[in-house]
């Protein structure tokens, strides 16, 4: 139902409230540390380029990248299976669902991906010709990118002043530094890192502010949101004695901690 009442640019609560906790972050890191240009992963491929090769750079049409965002979109759109056997494991060869020979084009609307055997076998036949009258449509599917950012994409780069990227580019340039997965392995490459120095990564973990429930408990009644703050939070480190513990639970008015490991009570107040 379209009431009419939602302004340009509006986003759903649930969507709003990510993409201003981004930016949040990114201008808590401003204040910590000098940053002098932001670039942010926006989706796993450029799907514009794809359908329509004509606005692609020279990078894309003729140098590196060139095949090689087309080839890990299809081995992911089709999740790294022969689209006629099945067959996982195996090398995957592009596949055109219309031949050439017979005027298929090379967009992605006509390509699958499928093992050499199959490949082979089905020759100069068209999809529907060697039994998968199905295989167009699941073409013709676009590959969808988390509705997060499939939203607010070009919002959150418009707002912080960002500029973006694709993961098929991190992928590859990661790859070739010989660098596992990893969410920091990810940033210092599409950072532009090579061989500088590294530092050990920093995790941040947002928690709620209180112990908001809205469930009544097995006693039968909601139990109080308490609003107190005390000097211990769960999430905080402590040092006792030689060794460091991470805080998981107040008690008695914040004057006993339980500490994670080795899961023990412990007396602040003194």
């Amino acid at each position: 139902m379209n009431r009419g009442n939602k302004k340009k640019g509006w986003l759903a609560p649930s969507i709003d409230h990510k993409l201003q906790t981004h930016i949040r972050l990114i201008e808590k890191l401003k204040k910590i540390l000098t940053i002098s240009d932001i670039i942010i992963e926006v989706a796993s491929f450029d799907q514009q380029k794809m359908k329509n090769p004509e606005i692609s750079g020279i990078e894309y049409q003729q140098g590196e990248l060139q095949g090689y965002e087309i080839r890990e979109y299809l081995l992911e759109k089709f999740h790294h299976i022969c689209v006629y056997c099945s067959k996982t494991g195996v090398p995957l060869e592009i596949e055109h669902l219309t031949p050439r020979s017979r005027g298929g084009s090379n967009t992605v609307d006509n390509l699958a991906i499928s093992c050499h055997e199959c490949n082979q076998k089905k020759n100069n036949l068209t999809a529907e010709e060697f039994g998968y009258p199905d295989l167009r449509k699941s073409a013709l599917m676009p590959l969808r990118d988390a509705a997060f950012m499939n939203t607010v994409r070009w919002k959150l780069t418009q707002l912080t002043g960002a500029d973006h990227t694709f993961g098929y580019i991190t992928k590859r340039n990661r790859i070739s530094l010989g660098l596992d997965k990893s969410h920091a392995n990810d940033a210092f490459v599409i950072a532009g890192g090579t061989n500088q120095a590294r530092v050990l990564p920093f995790t941040i973990t947002q928690r709620r502010r209180d112990n908001r429930s809205i469930q009544t408990n097995r006693k039968g009644f909601r139990p109080s949101i308490r609003r107190k703050r005390y000097p211990l939070q769960p999430g905080d480190v402590v040092e006792f004695g030689e060794s460091r513990y991470d805080v998981v639970g107040v008690h008695s008015y914040g004057n006993y901690v339980i500490i994670r490991n080795g899961e023990k009570k412990m007396n602040i107040s003194t």
